[in-house]
């Protein structure tokens, strides 16, 4: 009887010590599982571009922030606000790659904007920026304008110009186009914008409803005008 009890206790022991030994390695493996899970939720999307003899990689991560790095591995440049992708563009025309950050928003085209410094080798952050979507340069001068749809299924819609010196941003001037409602009120404002003091120019009447032809006009009108706004 008492070696009867002595084979059940090792055979007891040695059970224990398998469960034990399995739940180790489904513990470890579960936490070797959990590594790779998490490692595997953070997205990178990165570019280089050598700019002014120095290669810089740019990068998305997420969950986390968007950096710049130089050559030596140094970041240069960090930003809170992810972006959903961007592009390395020379946006002022100065010879030297920016980059165009751009976000998904109930508005198209909004983007922010970084300009490569030349004198600092680093990437400046151009304060208001995304007030301007979709940002075209007039020519090769120092004068760019927005679009932006106002709402009622882009039926008004609105357009401004601004002069870009160095990260500053200097609103010149809005065109204003509404065609939503059957009224007398239809048709395209055109302000001169000093500071805070806005100046009716010009008022052409229109029919109500979506004019596909306001694309061209915008264009047409800021390249032939933009001068005066100054």
């Amino acid at each position: 009887m008492k070696q009867t009890f002595i084979i059940a206790l090792i055979f007891s022991l040695i059970s224990f010590s398998s469960c034990k030994k399995e739940k180790n390695q489904l513990d470890k493996k579960l936490v070797e599982q959990t590594e790779i899970d998490t490692l595997n939720k953070f997205y990178f999307d990165c570019k280089e571009q050598i700019i002014n003899g120095i290669e810089y990689e740019a990068c998305i991560k997420r969950p986390g922030i968007f950096t710049i790095k130089n050559s030596n591995g140094k970041v240069i440049y960090s930003h809170e606000d992810n972006p959903f992708d961007f592009e390395f563009s020379d946006f002022n025309g100065d010879g030297y790659s920016d980059i165009l950050m751009n976000y998904v928003s109930n508005t198209p085209g909004i983007q922010e904007l970084l300009l490569f410094n030349i004198q600092t080798d680093k990437f400046e952050f151009v304060e208001s920026f995304n007030s301007y979507p979709n940002s075209k340069r007039i020519n090769k001068s120092h004068f760019y304008y927005s679009y932006h749809g106002s709402g009622c299924a882009d039926n008004d819609w609105g357009s401004e110009l601004y002069k870009l010196t160095e990260t500053n941003i200097t609103l010149l001037g809005k065109i204003e186009g509404l065609g939503c409602l059957e009224n007398d009120t239809n048709g395209i404002y055109i302000y001169k914008v000093n500071e805070n003091d806005e100046k009716l120019l010009k008022h052409i009447k229109r029919e109500q409803g979506y004019w596909k032809g306001k694309y061209d006009f915008i264009a047409e009108y800021w390249t032939k005008n933009h001068k005066m706004f100054e």
